[in-house]
Order: structure tokens, then C-alpha cells, then sequence
């Protein structure tokens, strides 16, 4: 089966997670977006339908797609089935018309576009905010972690670590933890291939961590958290959502958040994930361009790619930190950081691209990967659209 995902090219509601990707590669859970609709379905090859310059590093389904899905939907498994069950010129929509799945060589984005409508009624979720993310990141471990480790068993884990609670543990081939205290009593907890939980760890389900992650020594993490692959944690976490190759690797609190990839948290960096008032928390909205309410009463940081905060940063709630940024020094930067900005309370700068691919490149070298020339391209048109000018 051949797959494109599709998004809403006019809608940037999801930035700045989505300025560096399209919406289906977005980490919910244990996996991407696209990533559970690949395994579920089976496909045999997939591409998006996504922004011109991200095109290169996303290409396009080369050969005739047999299903089109929307790229910021998850998978249910009755969602699954029905998108499984559509005929040709059938397309699958909700009951409030939104169009989740089509089968048709109508490259429209419109419910309304198609003639032969099949009504899901059933519910599910589609992302629209980065912070629904974190929101809806526990039940996404969950189902994730059911269909992953069906008809397989884990590794066998260290007997010098203590296992509490109800939901399962799966340790992937590699994975290695001692002396830790694993409780699965709220939900189930997953360690990926080659990962690592050091001693004196203290870890709540749903929990997860992909291939090759850290999390290091007497670190507390609480329940809802998902660490991508090749990320480093220390200290505090609390319903956290980390992409690939990101660190927040010493002590410091982070809740109720979500980082992109290659971004780094300093040491003794404190996010506020609750408004003293206990207010519901206004978060930036780039397609609106200001700041709209959330519905959220704990809602934390949410950074874009590349993104780097110093030594003892204080970040208030629900700030909003673009891509290509460096942030430093005392105080509270303000509630949202233009991408490849450069400082902090005291005045931000632009962060000039020379600057910011010098450090890119020794970041990805440190971690055996190359800042391709495709990497160049995406950044710079980023710096020279939504950057500080």
C-alpha cells in the first residue's frame, strides 16, 4: 500500500514544531504520526504532501498513492479499520466534516470536494496545537505500546531493579537498566532498543524511550513522557514530549512540554508549567499572531529545532521558543522567542546563520550526523522568513 499524508499548507497553527516538518512526522507517543499509520497499514512505501522548501528532505509518494491521510490525525484502531474498509472515490470524514482519509486521485484537502462520503462518528484526535501533544501523549504511549510489543516479549530485565504496578514493562534488545524503580501502575512503560536508564532512576508509566536515549542518573520522570531517539535526560520531567536528538540533561524541572530535535536545555534550566493564579495559560499562535487560550491550565515550553537554553535559564509558562534560537541569561525571556533569536530578558538580536550553523554542524558531528546542504536550505529560508530581521 502506497501512502501520501496530507496537511493544511495554509494553516501554521502547529508552528514552530511544524516549520521543520510536516505534521505526520510529529512524535506522539512511541512513534511519529506517519510512523503509526505506516505500521498499521502495512504500507509498503509513503510521502508527504507538504511546504515547498521542506520538499526536499520530505519528498513526495512517487508512484500513485492508494491512500491519501490527513498528517496531523492519530490512529484508532476502529479509525484503521474504517479508513481500511474505503472503496475507490471514497473518501472518510467526521461528523463534523473534516476530511481524514481519501481514496481517489483528488488532490483536494476539502471534505467537501468529494461526492462519496463515508461518516466517521466515532472519536478520535487530530492535532491542531503543539501542546495537544503533550495533552494527549499518555493514551498515544498506550496504544502505541500495545500494538509494538503484541505477540513479542521483552528482554529479560535486571532483577537489581524494582517493578511496580499492573501494566507491562518491554525492555527492546539492548536496552539496559539497574538499580531503577519502574512503577506501571497508571500505564505501561517502553525502553527502546539500545537505551539506557542509569541508577537511582525513578520512572511512572505511561512512559517511553526510543533507540539509543539516556536517561541518567536518579532522574525522576513522571507519568505522559516520550523521549525520541538519541535524546539525554537528568533531573525533573513531567508530561514531556522530546523529539530525536535532543538533551535536557541535568537537574532543573521540565513539564507539561515539547521540544524538537537537536535542541538543548542547560543545566538548572526551571520551566513554569502552572500560572501562579492557576489561570488557564495563553500559548503564541503564529497563524494568528498572538496569544490565544489554551484551555490548558498546565502548559509548559514549546521549542523548535535547534533551539538552546544556557546555564540557570527561567522560562514562564506556556512559552513559545521558535527554531535556530540561543537563549541565555538572568530573568524571564518574554512568553514568545521569534525564530533564530539570540539572547534573552535583557534583548534579543537576531541569530545570524553564519553563527548558527558553525554550532549546528559541531552539534550533529558530535552525534555521527552531517548538516546536509537540504538541512542548509530549510534553515536559511526559515531564518529569512520567520526570523528576527
Amino acid at each position: 500500500m502506497n501512502i501520501s499524508f496530507f496537511e493544511d499548507l495554509q494553516d501554521r497553527s502547529l508552528f514552530p514544531l511544524t516549520l521543520t516538518r510536516p505534521a505526520a512526522h510529529l512524535r506522539i507517543g512511541i512513534m511519529t504520526i506517519a510512523g503509526k499509520w505506516i505500521h498499521r497499514l502495512y504500507a509498503s512505501s509513503w510521502g508527504f504532501e507538504t511546504r515547498e522548501y521542506l520538499q526536499p528532505k520530505f519528498p513526495t509518494l512517487q508512484s500513485p498513492a492508494d491512500l491519501r491521510i490527513s498528517g496531523n490525525t492519530l490512529p484508532t484502531p476502529a479509525l484503521v479499520q474504517a479508513v481500511l474498509a474505503l472503496t475507490a472515490d471514497q473518501a472518510l470524514v467526521s461528523s463534523e466534516g473534516q476530511l481524514i482519509a481519501v481514496r481517489s486521485s483528488n488532490s483536494s484537502i476539502n471534505a467537501s470536494d468529494y461526492t462519496n462520503q463515508v461518516v466517521f462518528s466515532d472519536s478520535f484526535s487530530t492535532v491542531k496545537r503543539p501542546y495537544q501533544i503533550f495533552k494527549w501523549n499518555a493514551q498515544e504511549i498506550t496504544l502505541d505500546f500495545d500494538f509494538l510489543t503484541q505477540g513479542r516479549t521483552s528482554i529479560e530485565i535486571s532483577a537489581t531493579n524494582q517493578i511496580i504496578g499492573k501494566y507491562p514493562i518491554f525492555f527492546e534488545e539492548g536496552a539496559k537498566a539497574e538499580c531503577c524503580i519502574f512503577n506501571t501502575q497508571d500505564g505501561p512503560i517502553y525502553i527502546g532498543k539500545n537505551a539506557q536508564v542509569m541508577e537511582g532512576s525513578i520512572i511512572r508509566g505511561p512512559f517511553a524511550m526510543g533507540e539509543g536515549s539516556n536517561v541518567k542518573l536518579g532522574t525522576k520522570i513522571y507519568p505522559g513522557t516520550s523521549l525520541g531517539p538519541y535524546c539525554n535526560v537528568g533531573g525533573e520531567l513531567n508530561n514531556v514530549v522530546m523529539h530525536g536528538y535532543s538533551n535536557k540533561g541535568h537537574d532543573g524541572f521540565l513539564g507539561n512540554a515539547v521540544l524538537g530535535e537537536w535542541c538543548n536545555i542547560g543545566a538548572d534550566t526551571n520551566c513554569s508549567n502552572l500560572k501562579n493564579t492557576y489561570e488557564e495559560v495563553k500559548v503564541w499562535n503564529y497563524q494568528n499572531e498572538r496569544f490565544d487560550k489554551s484551555g490548558e491550565q498546565f502548559c509548559g515550553l514549546i521549542m523548535g529545532d535547534h533551539s538552546k537554553c544556557g546555564i540557570n535559564t527561567m522560562f514562564n509558562t506556556g512559552t513559545v521558543v521558535g527554531v535556530g534560537c540561543n537563549i541565555f541569561g538572568a530573568g524571564f525571556p518574554r512568553q514568545f522567542i521569534q525564530d533564530f533569536s539570540w539572547g534573552g530578558a535583557q534583548g534579543i538580536e537576531p541569530h545570524k546563520i553564519p553563527q548558527f550553523e558553525k554550532t549546528a554542524k559541531l552539534v550533529m558531528q558530535r552525534r555521527g550526523k552531517e548538516y546536509t546542504d537540504t538541512d542548509q536550505n530549510i534553515m536559511r529560508y526559515i531564518s529569512a522568513t520567520f526570523g528576527v530581521g
